[in-house]
């Protein structure tokens, strides 16, 4: 595993995004997959690949892009002592960019699926301020402990582990109605 571990370190090093990129597509995906399967018991034959496809890429594509330069950003918020810069970033962290992503996913996912923008609309009134807050309850305890203990380079795959779960969530809350 420790060999496993200094690829992908080394891989990072060199291609940050594009790493961080398919680590996301695939943790995106396997959230999916996991709502699919598991919780919505589809089977193999009910799974919808389009919808797995669409989170993955969403995970690959827009969120990676947006929340790697904002974890560079975070990291250079500086006080004189470490809890405060930790509880300062977890704040920017949570109550600035999560409302952001939140309604980044949701608009980015019903257009994926062709709809319209009254349709996004519609999303966001239904499952906005509920998935904020369930963010809110997952992340400030777990964005403590990153930030305060995770190098920079790291952070965003902590977030995809931790994620596979949060994953499954936005899964479910994206296809409720879809």
């Amino acid at each position: 595993m420790s060999s496993l571990i200094k690829a992908y370190q080394n891989v990072l090093q060199r291609r940050p995004l594009i790493t961080s990129a398919v680590s996301s597509f695939t943790l995106f995906a396997a959230g999916d997959v996991i709502a699919q399967q598991v919780v919505e018991k589809n089977g193999i034959k009910g799974h919808d690949w389009v919808r797995t496809t669409r989170l993955g890429l969403y995970g690959g594509l827009i969120f990676t892009p947006v929340v790697v330069p904002w974890y560079r950003i975070i990291d250079k918020v500086k006080f004189a002592s470490r809890p405060a810069s930790i509880a300062a970033k977890v704040a920017l962290d949570q109550f600035i960019f999560a409302p952001f992503a939140v309604g980044l996913f949701f608009t980015a996912t019903t257009l994926m699926e062709g709809k319209s923008l009254d349709d996004v609309k519609a999303k966001l009134h239904k499952s906005y301020t509920s998935t904020v807050k369930a963010n809110w309850m997952l992340f400030i305890p777990f964005q403590t402990i990153n930030m305060g203990f995770v190098p920079l380079q790291h952070r965003l795959l902590a977030v995809n582990v931790i994620s596979l779960f949060w994953n499954t969530y936005l899964s479910l809350a994206s296809a409720a109605d879809s």
